[in-house]
């Protein structure tokens, strides 16, 4: 359980918003007091945000920025929604602990007056995904990472230091490799029919680009960048030669490469593994540590939202509930899982649906029969019992055989103990659970397959 996180996070929001919608008051607000606000934000997650002793990590995991809702690989709300939807999916029903980068520090650590719009956007954006995360970060599902780590001086020196050199040197290389396969592959256009807010058009393969078209707008003050290609025309594409000297891919590499860097670093010092949600992402991540587990949330939420799409539209606070009421279930049907996804090379997303569609759904099917079979006998049982006992109580009674004394009524259809056999049967109607629990699946039978 984090309340306290949640509680102090509700209580800074709701004093500085004081009232006004969070879009209002952080577009309202000046940089310092945007500042300001971050820094709490910042301070009060990070307080609160330490890692769990024990853990297990293949259960354990540090999300990318997509899945943090991160403005990278793309920044509309709806695409925010749809990957903060794969996560609680994932979290709710198969992890144990996510940590998702923190979206207030990199305001925090910055001057005051380098605070763009886009900031505001980013900063809106993360109030609202802590806003949908809120029961599973309330549980201790989801935590924050964050980009600081303080190191002593001993410490410094035998890891941190070590562990950076490795890390960028593994980048460096990866960056280069992506670079080179975005030049022989995408095109680039620069479009300033608005003068004021020109923008770069790239277009690439989609396992690099979100959509296969991704595009940068000039936030004032407009980056250097832009403002290099403001006398050409009003659409103009630029050549290979022009595309590789402007350093505009660099718009696209980097925030992988910072994100994977970010994964590398919190997976090694506090050992979790990878969470992506594109194959691309999770390709690219082998090449710089092929050691560490990564999972895809995407392959995950996709299966179980064509699969069981009942327990994919639960809400996330009634599965976590089952989660603390049948621990016990949820750990069998979670290493059942885990066994078959070690058969879905690289968390594939077709290998994956195949798990639910030929594994997962046919044993849950299997279980709905056997229940609806077990209570339908149970029921005839019952109802053959009650017509027969009923029938011979009708005929004595007609033929002045039984006496009317209700107490010897009950005697007479064979004492206790034909009441008590009627009152079982219909108990075990009622048990249908203690069926369901032979199953491996019960906790996802429970959570809404049935």
């Amino acid at each position: 359980m984090d309340d306290g996180l949640v509680s102090e996070l509700d209580m800074a929001i709701a004093l500085w918003t004081d009232g006004a919608s969070i879009e209002e008051a952080i577009f309202h607000a000046s940089r310092d007091e945007l500042f300001e606000f971050s820094e709490v934000l910042s301070l009060i997650s990070k307080h609160h945000s330490q890692p769990k002793a024990g853990k297990r990590e293949q259960f354990s995991f540090t999300a990318n920025s997509a899945l943090s809702g991160g403005s990278h690989p793309c920044a509309s709300r709806e695409c925010r929604i749809q990957r903060t939807e794969r996560l609680i999916a994932f979290a709710a029903l198969y992890a144990d602990e996510v940590y998702i980068q923190q979206p207030f520090e990199g305001i925090a650590l910055r001057d005051p007056s380098s605070i763009r719009e886009v900031d505001r956007l980013n900063l809106v954006a993360g109030i609202y995904t802590y806003k949908a995360l809120r029961p599973l970060i309330e549980k201790g599902v989801v935590k924050y990472s964050h980009d600081l780590n303080p190191f002593c001086d001993y410490h410094s020196e035998i890891i941190a230091k070590p562990l950076a050199k490795r890390i960028d040197t593994k980048c460096q290389a990866l960056e280069a490799e992506i670079t080179r396969l975005l030049l022989e592959s995408c095109s680039v256009t620069f479009n300033r029919t608005n003068r004021r807010s020109p923008y770069f058009e790239i277009s690439g393969p989609e396992g690099v680009i979100e959509h296969g078209k991704v595009y940068f707008h000039a936030f004032q003050p407009m980056p250097s960048i832009f403002r290099r290609f403001q006398k050409r025309g009003s659409t103009y594409t630029l050549n290979k030669a022009e595309i590789e000297d402007s350093g505009v891919l660099r718009m696209v590499v980097s925030p992988i490469v910072r994100d994977i860097t970010f994964q590398e670093w919190h997976t090694a010092l506090n050992g979790t593994s990878y969470l992506c949600d594109n194959p691309a992402h999770i390709a690219l991540v082998s090449t710089v540590n092929n050691e560490t587990f990564a999972a895809s949330s995407s392959a995950f939420s996709n299966a179980l939202k064509h699969h069981l799409p009942q327990i994919y539209s639960r809400d996330p606070s009634t599965l976590l509930d089952l989660r603390e009421r049948e621990a016990e279930a949820f750990f069998v049907y979670r290493d059942k899982l885990r066994k078959l996804m070690q058969g879905a090379a690289g968390w594939n997303e077709k290998e994956v649906s195949c798990v639910f569609r030929d594994e997962i759904v046919p044993e849950i099917n299997g279980l709905k029969k056997r229940i609806h079979d077990w209570k339908a006998n149970a029921r005839e049982s019952l109802k053959e019992k009650l017509i027969f006992g009923t029938g011979a109580v009708t005929l004595g009674l007609y033929a002045g055989i039984l006496p009317a004394d209700i107490g010897q009524l009950v005697a007479a259809l064979g004492g206790t103990s034909a009441a008590a056999g009627v009152l079982m049967d219909w108990n075990k109607t009622l048990k249908e659970k203690q069926q369901a629990r032979t199953s491996d699946f019960y906790f996802l039978w429970e959570a809404g397959a049935r």
